[in-house]
């Protein structure tokens, strides 16, 4: 299955919503294989022509996904000196809490603080892992610092994360199919649940302070490009926004958004976030903003830099970025990265590579791919 061409991939991605897929076929074990099928070509239709899709039938309870989101924020609203109990930084292993503005997106030229505080966690791994030939001991590798000053909020979140763990090994089984690979083919040593090294962020979005910049223009609510149709994707040179006579265009990467604009770098994310507020937005390949707003019971999932290696090009990370421009109201969101393990090779697959479409990608240690990632991360 060697794939469409690159020019027929971004021909495909000039998207104006986000697909939503039921994936129940690949939950109910009794489901047949030919529904599982169809449910495999959606994913890859979705990973291939958008980089963004929802899930619905997925089997995760009401309760589990509400939940947590109503303990981070309760989390969150403690005082400062409380989630400082267990700041980040490089003694712990880059896990544990960012204050307003520790993360950064960063650019040619600079870095912009992103408006949002955060918990980070990993895989747990013992720091004293020994590394492979000619590799120093991971920086990354130790325990996590959970939030412990509300016992339910940890409790539930070590809860949460197992589900999350399953939920993404079915949806990676779901693209398998979808590629003709064999359904297992992301389990054991390349991302299977015990060896996925994951990542979890625990967000909280303040409103964002006043702006010079006018971001009232945005895309709207059921996912279709806002006002602002006709989008340049060049950055304006004044700092601000470019606009033309349909509306918003781009926002300089300078300006101060509560996430700048980026793409992820793992495998899979699935994203919980609160009902009701609009803030985060994918880019299609015309440079238009698409709103990618909360669907009750469903998830938001995208995919990121390995399954772009793995697929040999045919799927790319879509660059996407949050704007939480409602002045009275806070967000919270829990994006759960599904990631390989961390000794994977990631290289181009075989029968994703063809006489017309050879190998794109250089085969990487994703261990090395997250540390490079990680460590440009903060500016605490």
């Amino acid at each position: 299955m060697p794939g469409p061409k690159p020019d027929e991939i971004e021909a495909g991605r000039a998207f104006t919503s986000l697909p939503v897929i039921n994936i129940s076929p690949l939950v109910d074990k009794a489901q047949s294989a030919l529904a599982k099928a169809q449910v495999g070509a959606e994913l890859v239709k979705a990973c291939r022509n958008v980089g963004f899709f929802y899930v619905t039938g997925h089997g995760v309870e009401e309760e589990t996904y509400r939940g947590i989101l109503q303990l981070a924020r309760t989390w969150f609203q403690l005082p400062e000196e409380v989630k400082k109990q267990i700041d980040i930084g490089p003694h712990t292993h880059f896990r544990g809490y960012q204050a307003l503005g520790a993360n950064v997106t960063r650019y040619d030229g600079g870095f912009q603080r992103d408006w949002h505080e955060a918990i980070d966690l990993y895989k747990e791994a013992d720091p004293d892992t020994p590394a492979p030939a000619g590799k120093q001991k991971s920086p990354i590798h130790g325990p996590n610092q959970w939030p412990s000053q509300l016992p339910a909020f940890e409790s539930g979140l070590r809860r949460y994360l197992d589900t999350m763990l399953q939920l993404g090994s079915t949806i990676l089984r779901g693209i398998a199919i979808g590629l003709e690979l064999p359904e297992d083919f992301f389990e054991g040593n390349r991302a299977g649940v015990d060896m996925a090294y994951w990542v979890a962020r625990v967000i909280h979005y303040p409103p964002l302070p006043k702006q010079a910049v006018d971001l009232s223009s945005q895309p709207t609510s059921n996912g279709n490009a806002a006002a602002g149709e006709a989008v340049s994707s060049r950055p304006p040179e004044d700092g601000g926004a470019c606009r033309d006579e349909s509306g918003l265009t781009e926002i300089a990467r300078s300006v101060q958004l509560s996430c700048g604009e980026h793409s992820d770098y793992g495998l899979l994310t699935i994203v919980n976030q609160e009902d009701g507020i609009s803030a985060l937005q994918a880019k299609n390949s015309k440079g238009q903003w698409v709103s990618a707003d909360p669907i009750p019971g469903a998830f938001v999932c995208n995919i990121g830099d390995m399954l772009k290696v793995w697929s040999n090009g045919l799927f790319q990370p879509t660059v996407h970025r949050v704007i939480n421009s409602d002045p009275a109201k806070s967000r919270v969101s829990i994006p759960f990265f599904y990631e390989p393990a961390y000794e994977a090779v990631v290289e181009p697959l075989p029968q994703l590579c063809s006489a017309d479409r050879p190998p794109r990608y250089a085969a990487i240690r994703y261990g090395d791919h997250l540390e490079g990632k990680v460590l440009n991360n903060f500016e605490l």
